[in-house]
């Protein structure tokens, strides 16, 4: 054993003196492999939980209830009581008219009470905070900052709205009659959530105290668990229900509860998927194949000393001894290996998170990460040593079986003529099977196509010369008699990998790699074209109108449709209505109405609302299009919009109808009172489809039997997620609406018209929105060129995998095809066979590559469609698939070349003889 010790270190001196500068350059290597994991690693953290994090940096409250009724401490004390409840805090919110700016714009404040709180604390991430003695410096949502165009040191003037102003929203109010205040940015803040845009402006307890409040805000903490949840909104609805409603606003409802956290969670989900999910597929890619490379270049490292491994064993020496004295001279480059992998994690932790989660980082800057950095290090290398710990144990597991192989009795019959295949033994080509003249048809020159000497000895039967079992002849045997050039047959065959004696992994076929890489490449594709249709469609997201009038009374609407650059004007009813469900969260079907007080109405007691779950809020619209008088064009010289669609993408598909409104992806609108449309997302969460039933409380105490005839999208007035509403006929809405509705008006302009100029002009009149993208969609379409640098690293990796197929295929058949140089294949004959193999090797990965990918990236789309609330067929990627296949055939050729002018230039003397 002591002997056996002291060869293991001598061997492993030799080997590190010898070979230091190739084992540091593989260490080097495969260190770069750990780095670019770990590294991506690191920044999949840091995406995946930057809006968690922002949420406890930002301490988000469960739930936020507003009142829209006068300030009452006493009505908060009572909201702050409800069950569940651990920790609350109350402030005061207002209204100010922005008029600074040319277009009718409004801007929500939050007032800061002041003192310690553990409830909502925007973090500020430019600028300063405010000074809270101040009462003109104020903070503002870095989101309404970049929509309205304000920054740090800028003044916003407003005029604030009085309690009349506000709760006459719905029928106008002409000039705010508050005060005007002129407040400075010094900072610009970061909120988890959706609520934080309603009042995106925080201003100091100085000012205050000094506000005309229209609302009260209180913010909830729950005590942990479901339970809490559960018990506080039943609370909640009980008291809001006690309360008494102005008759001023009854557009507002006595208390409106939302869940910022949980809003902000689901608007983020599918973009959060979607680039954790690429960056996993990039570190796999990577991973995958920068080990399988350096693998590939420990063995070939060990092969070269195959040799003296042989001697080693002859001597005595164990496997386990030959491949741990190789080990542990490969310790210093795991060293090396350790300390280029911690790279990666260091420079990774100057990477914000990806695409629109980078605006959710509560931390900007660099933000290493401990833990992956010695995580990185220690599997750099464990990672070198196993592989060379393995590559060893195969390297010199080779020599050993070259040796057996060939027996003594066969070799000294022919001596200094080795067999051409193991355990076997034939005569030079030209002489018979004597050795003494040329063999029966078998000349120096001959032609692999000339008859029967290339037949017999490829396949056919032979007096002369025995029939070997080998590579050879399992390749070549089923190819001989077909119709066509041999060498294009044969390159066939090499790429499916036909030889039955080959080592297995020459076994696999070349194939599989190329065809992963190309179904992940046409999966990233398909996903890419559905994410990019749908943010440059905005019909796909229900956002067919040019802009929107928000709180049109009916003078305005009748207004704009007395405008000649308007084509369709729409008027657009939001309140809320409640879905009744049953104990599993379902939506409960109603019977058949009883007693009808109106269409769809079965009046009190037909179920009664004590007879099951109180049901589920959901925002509701109404449309109601308005016939537009004949009126003139406008006059010529008016600038025409643009459209940058082509004619594919301006076919969008679902239906858009001829008025502006809701997309309907699937069936039709609701044009009767008891037929309603559902988003994908209410569908998805009531468990129904179209045909189905569902029943909504009225406003009369009992309740409405609807039937479900359409599922689409409509624009986002009530602050919901994005397809998470219904469309109802206007007399129905009358019937369920929860509250007064809020109304807007949606108008689509004349192509002569450009909508942009439009909005503009009617902007210092109304207060407009031209569409702003909802926050799901907008999420999706912030990833910027992410898709195509994950589609270019996936291109890359099946055109590797490709190379790597075809130069392991023609170098696993060296020998066949110097048996084929001495059967007379000329060199160029020779060099057609890589080629053809290549050739078909794409072309297979192709054909298999492409449907699976289609199917793969069909199924992905549908899962962020779904979480992101949008019709989920994909977009086929038709420029791809058009350009693929010549595209691999070349790129094939391209890879084959090398290969091929190696095998025109083989001299089969010198490689059989080393055989």
């Amino acid at each position: 054993m002591r002997g056996v010790l002291g060869a293991v270190r001598m061997i492993a001196r030799d080997e590190l003196r010898r070979r230091w500068l190739a084992l540091t350059a593989l260490g080097v290597l495969l260190g770069l492999v750990v780095a670019m994991v770990t590294g991506t690693a690191t920044l999949i953290r840091r995406t995946a939980t930057a809006h968690d994090r922002l949420e406890r940096a930002s301490a988000v409250p469960d739930l936020q209830v507003t009142s829209y009724l006068r300030h009452d401490p006493g009505l908060a004390d009572r909201v702050a009581g409800v069950p569940g409840v651990a920790d609350s805090w109350t402030t005061v919110g207002a209204v100010g008219r922005i008029e600074n700016r040319a277009s009718v714009s409004y801007l929500g404040l939050i007032g800061d009470t002041g003192g310690p709180r553990e409830l909502y604390k925007p973090v500020v991430v430019e600028g300063r905070a405010y000074d809270p003695r101040s009462p003109d410096e104020v903070l503002l949502d870095e989101r309404a900052a970049a929509w309205w165009g304000f920054g740090v040191g800028d003044t916003i003037t407003l005029r604030l709205l009085t309690q009349s102003d506000y709760i006459s929203f719905d029928t106008g109010f002409g000039t705010p009659g508050g005060p005007t205040l002129n407040l400075v940015v010094t900072g610009l803040t970061r909120t988890a959530g959706e609520n934080a845009q309603q009042m995106p402006v925080m201003v100091t307890p100085a000012l205050a105290e000094k506000l005309d409040a229209v609302t009260t805000v209180v913010m909830l903490r729950l005590e942990p668990g479901p339970e809490a949840m559960g018990a506080a909104t039943a609370a909640l609805r009980r008291l809001g229900q006690s309360l008494s409603t102005d008759p001023l606003a009854r557009e507002f409802p006595t208390l409106q509860v939302s869940r910022p956290a949980t809003d902000g969670d689901a608007r983020i989900a599918a973009t959060q998927r979607v680039l954790i999910t690429g960056l996993i597929v990039f570190a796999a890619v990577v991973g995958v194949a920068g080990l399988a490379a350096s693998g590939q270049a420990f063995y070939r490292h060990h092969a070269l000393g195959a040799g003296t491994q042989h001697i080693e064993a002859m001597l005595g020496l164990p496997t386990l001894g030959r491949a741990g004295a190789r080990t542990i001279a490969a310790l210093p480059a795991a060293v090396v290996a350790g300390t280029v992998a911690t790279a990666g994690p260091l420079l990774a932790g100057r990477l914000e998170p990806l695409g629109p989660l980078a605006g959710m980082e509560p931390h900007p800057g660099y933000a290493g990460h401990t833990a992956l950095t010695c995580l990185a290090a220690a599997a750099g290398i464990i990672a070198t040593a196993l592989l060379a710990a393995t590559t060893a144990v195969r390297a010199g597991h080779r020599p050993a079986r070259l040796s057996r192989a060939r027996p003594a009795g066969r070799a000294a019959r022919f001596p200094g003529r080795a067999g051409l295949f193991p355990g076997q033994s034939v005569p030079f080509p030209g002489r018979s099977s004597a050795g003494t003249g040329p063999g029966p048809g078998v000349g120096v020159g001959a032609s692999p196509g000339s008859g029967r000497p290339v037949g017999a000895v490829l396949g056919g039967r032979s007096s002369s010369i025995r029939r070997p079992i080998s590579p050879a002849t399992h390749t070549t045997r089923g190819v001989v008699g077909r119709r066509g050039p041999l060498w294009l047959w044969l390159g066939a065959s090499f790429a499916l990998a036909r030889g039955q004696d080959r080592p297995v992994a020459a076994r696999r076929p070349p194939i599989t790699g190329t065809a992963i890489g190309i179904t992940a490449l046409i999966a990233a594709a398909t996903i890419a074209t559905s994410m990019n249709r749908l943010v440059d469609d905005p019909h796909r997201y229900g956002r067919n109108a040019d802009l929107e009038v928000t709180d049109a009374r009916p003078k305005i609407i009748a207004q704009l449709a007395e405008d000649p650059r308007v084509a369709a004007v729409s008027m657009l009813d939001v309140s809320t209505a409640t879905i009744e469900i049953d104990d599993q969260g379902h939506a409960l079907p109603s019977p058949e109405p009883e007693v009808a007080s109106g269409p769809g109405d079965a009046g009190p007691g037909a179920i009664g609302r004590g007879d099951v779950a109180p049901g589920e809020d959901v925002t509701v619209y109404a449309l109601s299009p308005k016939p537009l008088p004949a009126k003139p064009r406008p006059a010529a010289g008016t600038v025409a919009r643009t459209d940058s669609r082509t004619a594919a993408d301006q076919d969008v598909g679902p239906d858009v109808g001829p008025d502006v409104g809701w997309t309907i992806f699937e069936g039709a609108r609701p044009t009767r009172t008891n037929q309603v449309a559902l988003g994908p997302r209410t569908a998805s969460r009531f468990g129904l489809g179209i045909g189905d039933h569902l029943s909504v409380a009225t406003n009369t105490g009992g309740h409405a039997q609807l039937q479900v005839v359409g599922i689409g999208v409509g624009p986002v007035l009530g602050g919901e997620r994005l397809g998470e509403s219904m469309l109802v006929a206007p007399d129905m809405l009358t019937r369920i609406q929860r509250t007064q509705p809020m109304r807007s008006a949606l108008v689509r302009a004349i192509p002569e018209t450009d909508p942009a100029t439009f909005a503009a002009a009617l902007g210092t009149e109304y207060e407009i929105d031209t569409g702003r993208v909802p926050g799901e969609v907008a999420n999706l379409g912030g990833m910027g060129r992410l898709p195509a640098m994950l589609q270019t690293v996936l291109a890359a990796l099946a055109v590797a995998a490709a190379g790597h197929a075809v130069g392991t295929t023609c170098r696993h058949a060296q020998r066949e095809l110097a048996i084929l140089r001495t059967l007379g294949f000329t060199p160029t004959q020779t060099a057609r066979i890589p080629l053809v193999t290549s050739c078909v090797t794409t072309a297979l990965a192709v054909a298999v590559g492409v449907p699976l990918g289609l199917l793969l990236g069909r199924l992905a789309w549908w899962e962020i469609a779904t979480a992101t609330g949008v019709a989920t067929s994909p977009a086929i990627p038709v420029s791809l698939l058009a350009a693929l296949p010549p595209a691999v055939i070349l790129i094939g050729l391209v890879l084959a070349a090398p290969p091929a002018s190696r095998a025109g230039r083989l001299l089969p003397g010198a490689l059989l003889r080393r055989e």
